[in-house]
């Protein structure tokens, strides 16, 4: 049995900085004996850790020393059987999944809502993603949570499926029904995936949801930096059953990642298990105990309320939304001119994301300005507010992804004169990173209104470019076979 206690990559890498007497191998600072001199104060601490593969170290794409303890200690915590660690975040653990599961044409069950990672996975594998319908809580605003009976119909129709890829939670904190999903892959013989990116610090407390790994899942990767205490880019993905080949999923790392990982960020990883493990569920309460005496005084606002939906819910993400049809932008300028910077703000709400670093006195300041733009909401202009618009329900690309990529199939239009087109790009409004169009799907009236209504609101999207007008990538048609 591994010790929790124990951070080993980081101990070795601590003794070798104390042994060296001389560095002749890469990084060029050399421990930082040659920096900007202005920086230098703020970086030397952790450039004394950018190391490489030399001595005991170990190496990441092959690791049979400290960095294979690290992870096996980490697999235990999570409740994986093996942990591979990530340093180019969950996106690089997404793509390296979906190659390691698809060949060129493979049927792969998406989440219509995934972030873009996984829809770049599919274009690099060649696999064609079939989408899972997805819709949206009019009266909140949240994604509703994925039907098992819908995914059951799905597999029906696509029974040679590779696997099917969902997103628990989301970025709003929407938790999947994952044991039912579970078992409908069970039945049609289907690797679970999950995007996990949100959630690296469920299971730990009982008053968080179960973790994807508790619920079943084969593969589930997470974000450690986002939920826990890692440096950002540091992620973790677990397996566990007889469905993934780990040489083959080791094999995608190698391609998808740096052959020349960074060492700092490979030690956070090590030492974020080790605080969870050690401090976690106490530090876990002392967060919730925080947010449900937030919670309790927003009661008392007049303009702000938090928005919910009867589902399985993150309590560490809280989304706030105003009574007056003003946009989640103009709450989060606000508070950002306070000093006050939420995670992320769309055309309706503000998204607020917590961890256990937050003490009381955070919840404290953050109510005190909370309850000081409730007052001045009155003086803001208002804003006719659009609702999201409905996804197309479930479907595939009607045209081969090799041809959606490829550049001399596709030109550039008017925003508003792409209705009834065929994107080649995702077009994702950014923050959160959910695609809205995805490529091969047609541009309809009323997404082309919706994004639109962002654009003069000031959000930003991912797909479309700025010219004298808001511009996005269609199909030509004349160039291009089905």
């Amino acid at each position: 049995m591994y010790k929790q206690d124990r951070a080993p990559l980081f101990e070795k890498m601590l003794e070798h900085s104390y042994q060296s007497k001389g560095n002749f191998h890469v990084p060029g600072h050399k421990q930082s004996k040659a920096f900007d001199p202005i920086a230098k104060p703020y970086f030397q601490p952790i450039l004394q850790m950018d190391l490489t593969e030399i001595g005991e170290l170990d190496d990441l794409h092959d690791p049979a020393g400290v960095i294979h303890e690290a992870q096996q200690l980490a697999a235990e915590l999570f409740g994986a059987e093996d942990t591979f660690f990530l340093v180019g975040g969950t996106t690089a653990g997404i793509i390296a999944s979906i190659l390691s599961l698809c060949q060129p044409n493979d049927i792969l069950i998406v989440q219509r809502s995934c972030h873009q990672s996984v829809f770049h996975g599919c274009l690099l594998a060649g696999a064609r993603p079939v989408y899972l319908e997805s819709d949206i809580d009019l009266q909140s605003g949240l994604e509703i949570p994925i039907s098992p009976e819908e995914l059951e119909r799905v597999l029906e129709n696509y029974n040679e499926a590779k696997a099917v890829v969902i997103t628990s939670p989301s970025y709003f904190g929407i938790v999947q029904p994952l044991k039912e999903i579970k078992r409908v892959c069970d039945q049609f013989k289907v690797p679970l995936v999950v995007d996990e990116a949100h959630g690296a610090h469920f299971s730990f407390h009982p008053d968080l949801p179960r973790s994807a790994m508790n619920c079943g899942a084969d593969i589930s990767i997470q974000s450690t930096h986002k939920m826990l205490t890692a440096m950002t880019m540091s992620s973790m993905l677990h397996i566990q059953g007889e469905n993934i080949s780990r040489s083959e999923l080791k094999r995608w790392l190698r391609v998808i990642e740096s052959s020349s990982p960074s060492y700092p960020l490979m030690a956070s990883l090590d030492l974020a298990r080790r605080d969870l493990a050690l401090r976690g569920r106490d530090c876990i309460e002392r967060t919730l105990n925080g947010l449900r005496w937030l919670r309790k005084k927003l009661l008392n606002l007049n303009c702000l309320h938090e928005v919910t939906m009867d589902v399985v819910q993150d309590p560490f993400k809280f989304v706030l939304r105003a009574n007056k049809t003003i946009s989640g932008y103009q709450m989060a300028d606000w508070l950002a001119k306070q000093g006050i910077y939420s995670e992320l703000a769309d055309h309706e709400k503000v998204l607020f994301c917590c961890s256990y670093a937050h003490d009381k006195e955070d919840f404290h300041n953050l109510y005190v300005k909370l309850k000081e733009l409730d007052k001045f909401i009155s003086d803001f202009n208002s804003n006719h507010v659009k609702s999201w618009p409905k996804f197309p329900k479930r479907g595939s690309s009607i045209y081969s992804l090799s041809d959606l990529k490829r550049g001399q199939n596709r030109k550039r239009v008017p925003l508003d004169e792409a209705i009834g087109q065929v994107s080649t790009e995702m077009v994702i409004p950014y923050p959160p990173g959910i695609p809205l169009v995805l490529p091969g799907e047609i541009f309809t009236y009323e997404v082309v209104s919706y994004l639109l209504h962002i654009k003069e609101l000031g959000g930003k999207i991912r797909g479309v470019f700025e010219s004298f007008t808001p511009e996005v990538y269609v199909l030509e048609l004349n160039n291009t076979s089905k």
